[in-house]
């Protein structure tokens, strides 16, 4: 650090927890996004959609750090009792900050190859440190205590997070349950059309499997291949001389219900 700059630069630890309270809420606003655009088993993500959801937090966090960079220290650096710095104490100024921003976004997906340089001098300057002239510092002295419930709260935030991605990774629809929901929809399909026969016969839709099944021609054989694509419960049905509706679950995972109206 330059002569003026007395101030202590941040430690690696500290650094580390303000980039966890910083990047957290972005990575779980993008999982949130993509949960609430596809829903739990409803379809898979298209390259598209991920590119969009992707691209756009990625925006907002380039922005926010940005604004930060500017401000001299984003929200994570603050409650971590952090500042940013140019090299002689002042101001980072815009340019600064837009450098600094640019090549921590860079870095950061590279396994965080940025902040890794770090590791390896006096100051704990990041490589988007070196490359903007900036250091961070301490804008004051915390004690062990709120330290350590910091590092604790930042901890939380990561491992919160990762449980939240393996769940979603697990709850996101693997090619045989979208293909469980494909037989379903399919399955409703013949009902569809063993309905409108037992109706030109009986004047009436049928109201139970046990008629459909009768109506198909081979009651066994039609019991059997519901019992393959559709889960026992629920399997609703609701007739009439008008028209029917049948309520379904497929058998994938999470057994998504299928509806099916008719005629």
């Amino acid at each position: 650090m330059e002569q003026g700059t007395t101030a202590r630069a941040a430690r690696f630890s500290d650094r580390f927890v303000a980039y966890l309270l910083d990047v957290v809420p972005f990575a779980a606003g993008a999982a949130a996004t993509t949960w609430a655009l596809l829903g739990p088993l409803a379809k898979a993500p298209t390259p598209e959609l991920l590119a969009l959801v992707v691209a756009s937090w990625v925006t907002l966090l380039f922005g926010y750090q940005l604004a930060g960079n500017v401000a001299g220290g984003t929200v994570g650096k603050r409650l971590m009792g952090l500042r940013l710095v140019a090299r002689d104490g002042g101001p980072p100024g815009f340019l600064r900050a837009l450098v600094r921003a640019a090549v921590w976004l860079i870095g950061t997906p590279l396994a965080s190859f940025g902040f890794l340089v770090a590791l390896f001098n006096r100051e704990n300057r990041a490589l988007h440190d070196y490359a903007s002239g900036t250091v961070v510092v301490e804008s004051y002295r915390k004690s062990p205590a709120e330290g350590a419930l910091l590092f604790l709260a930042g901890a939380a935030a990561a491992l919160a997070l990762f449980g939240f991605q393996i769940f979603s990774g697990w709850a996101r629809p693997t090619p045989r349950d979208l293909a469980a929901v494909v037989k379903a929809k399919d399955g409703l399909a013949v009902i569809a059309r063993v309905q409108e026969a037992y109706k030109e016969k009986n004047g009436t839709y049928a109201t139970s499997i046990e008629e459909l099944a009768q109506a198909s021609g081979d009651a066994e054989e039609f019991k059997a291949a519901a019992a393959a694509i559709f889960r026992p419960d629920p399997f609703q049905m609701e007739a009439g001389n008008r028209g029917w509706r049948i309520r379904v679950a497929a058998r994938d995972r999470r057994g998504t219900i299928v509806v099916r109206d008719g005629p």
